[in-house]
């Protein structure tokens, strides 16, 4: 009996036992979190001016997230072939101003500080003003052709990536003696100020093919950015240089206005210095024009620096994942009237500002019409018309619309 009494007493303890771990492991599951992940940005060019012509709507966007970290490394001081190192300094003194009017735009910003930082054996000058950095290596102008120019000794990127001439600064310091080495110094930068979060770089596009008869400074600042960030995660935002002055006018009247204030704060430094003021015809060509092309890398994320770990700052509340609002909110609204005769019109939304391509193909996909060819579109609701006479004939069309990898279709059909 007594035998029988303990083994129903160790069967009952061994079915409850079960019970109580998966309740200590419901327990000490995590609740689900909804918080937008992290996020910073970085800006590698080649000229201190460059930014601010070929990037400036982009980048006046991203200044005004005050808590969104941005980086800007700056390569070269410009100096064309001035004799006076006033001339490449008043250029950066020109960068530092219109860094400090794309923060100040909506809002007033602490004043910002200057400083050196130490990576990779060279010392690199700093300044810092709220939620922006920017980094200056005074390296010499390599002139459009690459072959370098009288001042910086014919010293260019494009000879110490191509033929491992040494490449020293216009201040005098360290000089690099390898490509490796330039890309090792931009990692670290990059690393100084890493949080751990998505990064997004803002570079020139170095593919001639679409980006033609640019400045080889820029093709090798745009080479220099991918190859830094290769098989680690990275969202590039690629620009066309010199070549948008031959494209439609792309921008808003209000990117417009802030493109033309950070452009404006770096004239005004330069003419403040007794410099040539460059607010002139040749600059001014291409405001109002941004084109560029999107890559998502993937891989690791970038880790900061461990002697230099920063907190991350606190994601703000209105933040959101771009990609998943774009698949959730991006809208091509059926045409109206449909069928037509004469006029229609396609109205779509965009829940994020961004490069739009909207076009008109014939039942087989082939492209009849091209209404957006990459148009940097504002958040909100945007109208096209349709004239039926731009249509080769009677019958179904397929409207789409594309930003980025998403898209949306919906039918025409035209009657004459």
């Amino acid at each position: 009996m007594r035998k029988v009494i303990l083994w129903v007493f160790l069967l009952v303890l061994l079915c409850q036992v079960p019970g109580q771990l998966r309740a200590q492991t419901n327990a000490a599951a995590p609740a689900p979190t909804n918080q937008p992940v992290p996020r910073w940005t970085a800006i590698l060019t080649a000229h201190p001016d460059d930014w601010q012509l070929f990037m400036g709507a982009a980048i006046c966007e991203e200044a005004q997230h005050s808590r969104r970290k941005l980086v800007f490394i700056c390569l070269t001081g410009g100096q064309a072939d001035e004799p006076s190192d006033l001339y490449w300094r008043s250029r950066e003194a020109g960068h530092r101003a219109s860094l400090r009017q794309s923060v100040e735009l909506n809002k007033t910003a602490p004043a910002g500080t200057t400083g050196t930082v130490a990576v990779n054996g060279h010392t690199i000058d700093m300044y810092r003003q709220q939620n922006v950095v920017a980094f200056y290596l005074h390296l010499p102008d390599g002139g459009v052709g690459g072959r370098g120019l009288s001042r910086g000794g014919f010293q260019s990127l494009q000879q110490l990536r191509d033929a491992g001439r040494p490449l020293t600064p216009l201040n005098g310091g360290k000089a690099y003696a390898s490509w490796e080495e330039l890309k090792q110094t931009i990692r670290g930068l990059l690393a100084h100020e890493a949080i751990k979060g998505q990064l997004t770089m803002h570079i020139p596009l170095a593919d001639a093919r679409c980006n033609p008869g640019d400045h080889s400074d820029h093709y090798m600042a745009g080479s220099l950015a991918l190859q830094t960030m290769q098989q680690l995660e990275c969202r590039f935002f690629q620009y066309v240089g010199y070549d948008v002055s031959k494209r439609p006018v792309n921008l808003s009247a209000t990117q417009q206005n802030n493109q033309r204030q950070v452009y404006k704060a770096y004239c005004q430094t330069m003419t403040a210095a007794g410099q040539e003021d460059p607010w002139d015809a040749k600059h001014l060509a291409f405001i109002g024009h941004q084109y560029m092309q999107v890559k998502h890398q993937t891989g690791p994320q970038l880790q900061p620096a461990p002697s230099l770990l920063p907190t991350p700052p606190a994601a703000p509340q209105d933040e959101v994942d771009e990609e998943a609002l774009l698949e959730a909110k991006l809208v091509l609204e059926p045409a109206y009237p449909n069928p037509f005769s004469e006029s229609s019109q396609l109205a779509y939304n965009v829940p994020v500002a961004a490069n739009v391509w909207l076009r008109i193909m014939d039942m087989q996909g082939r492209e009849v019409m091209t209404l957006l060819n990459g148009s940097l579109q504002s958040v909100g609701r945007h109208e096209q018309w349709l004239d039926v006479q731009r249509f080769p004939a009677s019958g179904n069309y397929i409207a789409e619309l594309r930003v980025g990898h998403h898209r949306r279709r919906h039918t025409l059909s035209v009657v004459r």
